[in-house]
């Protein structure tokens, strides 16, 4: 099969390979999906895991191993239909706040837009140069952490040397609730959680005069910088809101 044409439907090239040594070796031990794709076993879990959260693949647990299974194509079109409906909701969502910059109170917004992971990750170094005493962050499912572990970890390693207080409220998500337990440490941090669900790829940063759009979509992630004093005021006020209805 031509892997490209697995391209179209969100595989990079070694991810489609895993994939479809999957699909012809039925339920599989990482060990040997290694060997049947040619790709290091210290490399074979970093794919399976990233087909897992991409839905293409499942696993069981027998006598304590991990066995890896493709799941069915046509629940992957089902699957492939059900994200991009979410996407196109997350980005719906994301119009009235872009709408709320225009004319407000007559002042001037400075916007930019950073695509790509590098692009996030010049967003997240902005903001430890920027240095503030708090960040807010709502809207979160943990996402983030799954397209940028080891920089994300650094991040928070940085911030808690520099001191940098942060409040997270996150979506009561499995991927969440991973998070917190295995990812970066969340020192110097609160954690509220609010009673929804569902993975968001949407998020919100606010700190000083800035405020942080971001959606982490594995693929393309997005990030829109806002600076303004009354739009940081605005979602910081929101915040507060949503803070008191959160539970810990």
């Amino acid at each position: 099969m031509d892997m490209a044409q697995l391209e179209k439907i969100g595989l990079k090239e070694k991810e489609a390979k895993v994939y479809v040594a999957l699909l012809k070796e039925g339920s599989s031990l990482a060990n040997h999906i290694s060997k049947k794709t040619n790709i290091l076993r210290s490399s074979i879990y970093d794919y399976l895991d990233i087909l897992l959260d991409k839905g293409f693949i499942s696993y069981t647990i027998k006598a304590g191993k991990k066995y890896f299974q493709a799941v069915s194509p046509d629940k992957i079109l089902d699957s492939f239909q059900e994200k991009k409906k979410r996407e196109e909701e997350d980005l719906k969502n994301i119009i009235p706040e872009l709408a709320k910059l225009q004319n407000i109170g007559g002042k001037k917004s400075n916007v930019e837009i950073h695509e790509g992971k590098e692009g996030m990750k010049s967003v997240f170094s902005h903001i430890l140069r920027d240095n503030p005493k708090e960040i807010l962050i709502y809207g979160s499912s943990g996402v983030g952490y799954k397209l940028l572990p080891y920089y994300l970890e650094h991040w928070h390693k940085q911030r808690i040397k520099q001191k940098i207080n942060i409040k997270i409220i996150y979506n009561k998500t499995k991927e969440s609730k991973e998070r917190i337990k295995k990812g970066p440490s969340l020192d110097l941090a609160e954690i509220r959680f609010l009673s929804v669900e569902h993975t968001s790829l949407t998020g919100t940063i606010i700190y000083g005069n800035k405020v942080i759009l971001t959606v982490w979509n594995l693929d393309s992630p997005l990030a829109i910088v806002i600076e303004n004093k009354d739009i940081a005021e605005n979602y910081a006020d929101n915040f507060k809101i949503l803070w008191k209805t959160a539970t810990p």
